[in-house]
């Protein structure tokens, strides 16, 4: 998949919504690794997350 369409699909982890052309984070789950995505919104009220892949949560 190259990095366009990546960043097409992904969604915020805490919301839901689409971050394509958003000033969203990006990184990596402390735990496994998996790309975490989260838009600027959850970030500035520090809404917990999930990583889908293995469930680690963190603000």
């Amino acid at each position: 998949m190259s990095e366009t369409q990546q960043e097409a699909e992904s969604q915020c982890v805490s919301c839901g919504i689409k971050v394509a052309a958003m000033n969203a984070a990006a990184f990596d789950c402390p735990e496994c690794g998996t790309e975490i995505h989260r838009c600027p919104t959850c970030r500035k009220q520090s809404n917990l997350y999930e990583c889908p892949d293995c469930g680690f949560r963190g603000p």
